[in-house]
């Protein structure tokens, strides 16, 4: 290529180049304006940023000054850098007169906890719901609840904590208060002995039915949770129910109480006292209803019965023979009948009398009688002395003889008024030993009114029995009357013997006896059977009363007594015999055992070595406790309860005797702390049993001081006795073994197994018991006591 060809080309190459950096300025130019307008924008931006934040900051600033809630800022160490009035109401500090560490506040305790709280919060930034007990500036204790979150710098960093603390110390104790209110409620709802519901006035079973409810009806909770307790009413009671539900439903009444009958699951009808509650919202509709249900129905019988013998004794009243007049603490009449009116010439109906003051009856009336002075101040006498008499006899003008009993009348302790009761006696006068004989029958049935009562006529056929009788025999009264006694429940062996006792009852003869019958339902049972004549007004024998009281129970117990008390006495003689014999028996080879290695080694002493000779002492001291045992075990069967527990046992003396019998080592000390009694008992068996207690514990002293204690106190009934040791205790799961025959606890060379037992068995002979305190290591302490 020439050069003329070359320039060209690099002319063009630099014509493109420059409409290239041409093109280049243009675009830069137009980058250049279009950066500096975002600057500009950007500048704007950020300064009304700056001026939004700057008012958001301040608002945020007035809402946690002016929060309720306690607001505070703190380091990470705990001390606090911001804190809004609340939180200066709350703790009673103020940052700004002195430094606070919330650390310091809480209250000790709390600090462990808090320090774990607060690595979560490192860790997670915030947390929720955490609860502390603070101290205040005043002392006192607040429970708060605290949400909190880290606030960081710009690089991210954690500089402090911020969080709002709540006081929930009165909502914590209201809950507490709550949550105790709650569980007594629910005590009382499950010991009540009433039963309890609680339902809705449309929903089909009951909310709440306690464990009385349950009982009462015979259903479960669960069954409850569909049944309402109309649905178990009675048919006949169902309709005065629903009358009452009516109202309640009305808003007319809030409550009504009424009694009425259930059908309990099992079929069975039950009276209780109903007493129904609406419980209402504020616009008056019932949201609840509360029922309580209170079984009645023994109240409810006896009621019943009640009202049955009131009606009885009322009618019985008014048509007796025998004038009544009843007079309140006010000498107000309350009740009076026809004879008496008719007796005193009274021309008014005795309910006309009601309410009558009686204060000066006595001179009104006193015309009536021989003696009219004498008449008014027996009356006054009697209400003086409210004391019951009985059988006072009044002459009248008329030459009729009234008799008169005055009874007053109390209730629990408070008079309450009395009865007058007149009877004329002018015919029975003539026949005053037969009404005293009647009077005795009555007063006789009266008094065993408990017991099976028959009366029969002179043939032996039952005309009345009680209600006890026919609950004794089986029978009921419909049963029993016109029946003939003897062969209805007699055994065919005993009837003629009846037979006899009916002929002697008709000859006025009473006595007592034993029989035996076949009830109803054919069980043979025992008789005590009081039985004495029957007489009519003129005298006349016109049957017996017999008095029947059911001993089978006690006659089973008799003879099972018996039985055992023979079975006891046979086992007792043998047990005797054996351990007489096995002493002997065993005494005597043992004995001829102890000379013949006495013999050996005397005998063979040089020949023997010193392991056999001290095998052949170890043999001997073994012979020596089998015979101690064998000894012990015959002074364990010897004593029985003949023994003579009448003589005086001076204690001192026994005690004295002891410690020169038997072996006690020069490091310990017997003390008799108080003088000890002179009681009543058996000399021999009571010098063995403190001789057995006082040898155990010189045996168990371990102490290089031995040290045992003797002392007494004494109760009405009893001399109680102690014996203290520092010996090497006993421990408490062998209290009670330690007295049981063969158990020893020791390795004593003289230890049987029999000494505690012996103990025990004169202890028991002398009406008293037996116990111990101890504590391994520190000795024992023996209690016994004796009756006196």
């Amino acid at each position: 290529m020439d050069l003329t060809e070359r320039n060209e080309i690099l002319e063009r190459a630099l014509k493109r180049e420059k409409a290239a950096r041409k093109e280049a300025e243009k675009i830069l130019e137009a980058k250049s304006s279009e950066l500096y307008s975002i600057s500009n924008a950007l500048t704007q931006s950020n300064n009304q940023l700056k001026e939004l934040l700057n008012e958001k900051s301040s608002e945020l600033e007035g809402v946690f000054v002016n929060i309720i809630d306690a607001y505070i800022v703190m380091d990470l160490t705990g001390n606090v850098i911001k804190m809004n009035d609340a939180a200066i109401n709350l703790i009673g500090y103020n940052m700004t007169l002195e430094a606070i560490n919330l650390f310091e506040l809480l209250k000790k305790g709390y600090k462990d906890y808090t320090v774990r709280a607060f690595k979560e919060l490192l860790e997670l930034g915030s947390y929720s719901n955490y609860q502390a007990v603070i101290i205040t500036k005043d002392l006192k204790e607040k429970i708060v609840q605290i949400n909190a979150c880290l606030i960081y710098n710009s690089e991210g960093k954690p500089i402090a904590a911020q969080g709002i603390a709540r006081d929930i110390t009165e909502e914590t104790a209201n809950k507490e208060m709550v949550i105790a209110q709650q569980k007594q409620l629910k005590l009382i709802m499950d010991n009540s002995s009433i039963g309890i519901s609680l339902s809705t006035q449309h929903q089909l079973g009951l909310l709440i039915a306690n464990n009385a409810l349950c009982n009462i009806l015979e259903y479960s909770q669960e069954e409850f949770n569909n049944l309402r307790l109309q649905d178990l009413t009675h048919p006949e009671d169902r309709t005065e129910s629903k009358k009452f539900l009516k109202k309640l439903y009305a808003g007319e009444i809030d409550t009504f109480s009424l009694e009425k009958r259930y059908i309990t699951k099992t079929n069975n009808i039950i009276w209780a006292k109903t007493i129904v509650t609406a419980i209402r919202d504020e616009k008056g509709n019932i949201e609840y209803q509360v029922a309580t249900i209170q079984d009645i129905t023994k109240e409810k019988v006896a009621k019943e019965k009640l009202k049955e013998s009131e009606n009885r004794l009322s009618t019985l009243i008014s048509n007796l023979q025998i004038g009544v007049l009843l007079e309140n603490e006010n000498r107000k009449i309350t009740l009076t009948n026809k004879q008496f009116c008719k007796m005193f010439s009274i021309n008014v109906s005795p309910n006309d009398l009601i309410g009558s003051d009686c204060s000066n009856a006595a001179e009104d009336s006193k015309h009536f009688f021989k003696n009219p002075k004498a008449f008014v101040k027996r009356i006054k006498e009697l209400l003086e002395k409210k004391e019951i008499v009985i059988g006072d006899e009044l002459e009248l003008v008329n030459g009729k003889i009234y008799e008169r009993n005055y009874i007053p009348i109390y209730n629990n302790g408070d008079y309450k008024g009395h009865l007058w009761s007149y009877e004329d006696v002018t015919i029975q006068k003539n026949y005053k030993e037969s009404l005293k004989a009647q009077k005795e029958k009555y007063s006789n049935i009266i008094a065993n009114m408990k017991l099976g009562l028959m009366e029969i006529d002179t043939e032996g056929s039952i005309r009345f029995v009680n209600q006890n009788f026919c609950e004794i025999s089986g029978f009921s009264e419909e049963e029993l009357l016109n029946q003939k006694a003897k062969s209805l429940m007699l055994l065919p062996e005993d009837q003629e013997r009846a037979q006899d006792i009916i002929n002697k009852r008709n000859k006025g003869i009473s006595d007592s006896y034993e029989i035996t019958v076949r009830t109803k339902t054919n069980e043979i049972r025992h008789w005590l059977l009081s039985g004495a004549p029957n007489y009519d007004v003129h005298g006349k024998v016109i049957g017996s009363i017999g008095i029947h009281l059911d001993i089978t129970d006690q006659k089973k117990l008799e003879l099972q007594k018996e039985e055992l008390l023979k079975s006891l006495e046979q086992q007792n003689d043998q047990l005797n015999e054996y351990a007489h014999i096995v002493s002997h028996d065993l005494k005597s080879p043992l004995r001829n055992i102890s000379a013949l290695l006495t013999w050996t080694k005397e005998d063979f002493k040089e020949k023997l070595g010193k392991e056999s000779m001290e095998n052949l002492d170890l043999m001997q001291d073994r012979i020596e406790k089998m015979d101690y045992l064998i000894e012990n075990i015959l002074k364990y069967s010897s004593i029985s309860n003949n023994i003579e527990l009448s003589h005086d046992v001076d204690l001192n003396n026994i005690i004295d005797h002891i410690i020169d019998s038997i072996h006690i080592p020069k490091h310990i000390e017997i003390k008799i702390i108080s003088k000890l009694p002179t009681i009543k008992g058996d000399s021999t068996r009571l010098q063995q049993l403190f001789q057995n207690i006082l040898s155990n514990a010189v045996n168990y002293i371990d102490k290089e001081k031995g040290l045992i204690e003797i002392d007494h106190l004494e109760n009405e009934s009893h001399y109680v006795f102690s014996i203290k040791d520092n010996g090497i205790g006993i421990a408490e799961e062998d209290h009670k073994k330690i007295f049981t025959i063969f158990k020893s606890l020791g390795n004593h060379d003289k230890s049987t197994g029999i000494g505690l037992s012996i103990v025990k068995k004169i202890i028991d002979l002398h009406k008293g018991d037996i116990w111990l305190e101890s504590t391994l290591g520190n000795g024992t302490t023996f209690y016994f006591s004796l009756k006196k």
